[in-house]
Order: structure tokens, then sequence, then C-alpha cells
């Protein structure tokens, strides 16, 4: 045989092998990454074919198969939709409350465990925390919302002052010399209002300052949570000491304090001090223990806020505007208008407000608050 056949012979075997290679291949399933996966996926398959021709042996060495991992399943996971406030409606509420006081709120949520949310509609008024806690600050009238999501409930509550205060500010513009009882089935008369005194130093008559210190007594008073009574809120009036403890007992008050500034023939003389009828007066004897501890923590609290010199407590069993109460009364006497210099401090707006607040300060401290 020639060599050109024996070269042709040769490339015939070569190219028989790879068509039966090819072939062979055919049985798997290639994937994307190239793997061979087939019948005997799960085997490696290392054999050589071998083509002998004429004493000459072509070998061609057999891919070698990998077997294709089962593909993972994935799980898909689905969000639970957020669930939401379908109703909500109170389950414990009030409508009306002292200031000071505290009262919890609560509230039943359908469809949601939503937190709730609080709040009141004039935080001046009240307060109320997250947990429903509510606090009443000062008369007047507040919403109180819940909300949960989109849905919400309101409340109306009232606000009652924690006690209710008479003031009286002394005199008026113009006095009247007219007479009245000083006291129920008294045959003893007096004047149903005097003048009162004017300002050593500043010329400004006591009824313009008694009034002036009333108003703002009675604002620190509101901003305290009670509730007050004005016997007058102008000068220009005709208005008895008889008439005007009438009035302070039908206000439904718990106390009546009495506004006034005091007068000397000596100018030295200076500070403050309160009156309260005794133990054995004839008309408001049961007053007196009521009245002296008024007095006490008045002239105590308002001395000891102004720096105002304390004259003590004074018993009194003559005042008209006094033995007509019917509920602990106290008249304090602010300071010397005859003296030069507490006129000057009292009739100034800003010690007014200390003097204000000096009696409040009693009022808290007669009460307990």
């Amino acid at each position: 045989m020639s060599k050109i056949t024996k070269k042709i012979l040769g490339c015939t075997f070569a190219l028989m092998a790879a068509v039966i290679l090819i072939a062979g291949l055919s049985m798997y399933d290639v994937s994307d990454n190239g793997g061979v996966v087939g019948a005997s996926a799960q085997e490696t398959v290392t054999e050589n074919v071998k083509i002998v021709s004429s004493g000459a042996a072509l070998t061609t060495p057999i891919v070698k198969a990998t077997a294709k991992p089962k593909p993972t399943s994935v799980v898909k996971t689905t969000k639970k939709p957020a669930s939401v406030t379908q109703s909500i409606k109170f389950t414990k509420k009030i409508t009306n409350i002292k200031a000071g006081k505290k009262y919890t709120f609560k509230v039943k949520v359908v469809g949601s465990d939503s937190k709730v949310k609080w709040s009141v509609s004039n935080k001046k008024y009240a307060i109320i925390s997250q947990k429903g806690e509510f606090r009443g600050k000062r008369i007047g009238k507040v919403y109180v919302t819940a909300k949960a999501d989109d849905k919400s409930v309101k409340c109306k509550v009232k606000i009652k002052g924690k006690k209710k205060i008479a003031i009286d500010a002394g005199h008026q513009s113009r006095g009247d010399s007219s007479t009245e009882p000083v006291g129920p089935g008294s045959s003893t008369r007096k004047a149903k209002v005097a003048g009162g005194a004017t300002g050593v130093a500043t010329n400004i008559p006591e009824y313009k300052l008694t009034l002036n210190v009333a108003k703002k007594l009675k604002s620190v008073l509101i901003s305290r949570g009670y509730d007050v009574y004005m016997v007058r809120t102008k000068n220009d009036v005709n208005i008895s000491n008889k008439r005007r403890a009438i009035n302070a007992n039908k206000s439904g008050s718990d106390i009546y304090i009495r506004i006034h500034g005091d007068s000397s023939g000596s100018s030295s003389v200076r500070g403050a001090s309160v009156l309260y009828p005794s133990k054995s007066n004839p008309y408001v004897s049961k007053l007196s223990k009521a009245s002296k501890k008024l007095s006490k923590a008045l002239i105590n609290k308002y001395c000891a806020t102004t720096g105002i010199k304390n004259r003590g407590m004074v018993v009194r069993n003559d005042l008209t505007g006094t033995n007509w109460s019917k509920i602990p009364v106290s008249l304090i006497e602010m300071g010397f208008l005859s003296n030069p210099s507490e006129d000057r401090k009292m009739q100034d707006s800003k010690f007014q407000k200390k003097m204000a607040k000096g009696i409040a300060n009693g009022i808290d401290a007669y009460f307990g608050f």
C-alpha cells in the first residue's frame, strides 16, 4: 500500500472517529454553561475510544461530562398587608372635670392594632398624654381626640374651677352715706359704702388701686384653675357693703376676699394687715375659725411675696361687708396710702402683679394646693 493511500485512510478513520464522538454527545443535554447531562449523567466517563487501522491506532479522548445540578426552587414570600382601623370608640370618658383633677380616657380600636394618638384642642385649658391621661388646667371647654390611622373620635369636656373665689375691690368712685344694718337683725347702722382713702404721694384714690389689684388677682387665679366672681368690674357703681356680701354668697363662691388700702394720720406707718371676725361675733361666729385660717394664710404669703411689712391679724366685728357673709371672709389692708414710699410702690403696675400673686399664694395655701 502506498504512502498516499495510507494517509488517505488515516484521515478517513479520523473523520469517522469525530462523527462517532459527535453522535455520542448528541445523547446528552448540553446546559447553558457547557455541562453535559444525559442518561449516564450520574457517572463520569473516562474511557477512550480506540480506532485501529493497518497497525496504526487512533486514540480519541471522550469529553468528561459533569452532572447538571438540580435547580433550586425559589419560595416567594408574600408580605402580609398592614391592617387598617375600621372603627374607634370611647370605652371610658367624662364630659366634666375640675381644674387640677386627672382622668384617663380609653378607647377600643376595631380592625387593627395601630397606636392611638391623643390630643386636646387647646393646651391652655388642658393637657393629655399619649396614654390618654387628661388633666384640666383652667376653666373652659376642650375637645379630646383619639385617632388611629384615618379614624378618630372626639369628646367635649367642660373644665370647672377647682374652687370659686369672690373678690371685692373695696370702695367705688363715689361713696354712699345712706345707712344699712351692720349685720343681720342689727339695730346698728353704718354708711352703705365710703369713698376710701387717697394716695398721699400719687393722689390716686383707693378705689382705683383696689380694682387694679383685683383684676390682676382674677387673672392669676384663673390661670391656676380657680373660678372667680368679681363683685365689681368698674369704678362707677353704687354697691353697698351689705349687697356686696350678699352677692358673694349668691355667687356660689367658697371664700370671700375683700381688698383694701390702709391709711393713718402718721406718714411713717407702713405694712399690711388682715381683718377677720371673732368667735364672739354676734352675726358670723361660725365663720371665725375658717376666716382666721384664711386670713393667716393671706397675710403670710402676701408679705413673703411682696416684702411689705407684716402687721399681723386683727379681729373686727363691726364690718358690714364681713357680718353679712355666709362664707369664710377676710379683708386685707395691702399697705398704707398715707405712707409716700408704700403709696408709690403700690401704684406700680409690676408691683401690683406681685401683690396679686401674694394674695393668690395665700389662697392656695388656705386650700392646700
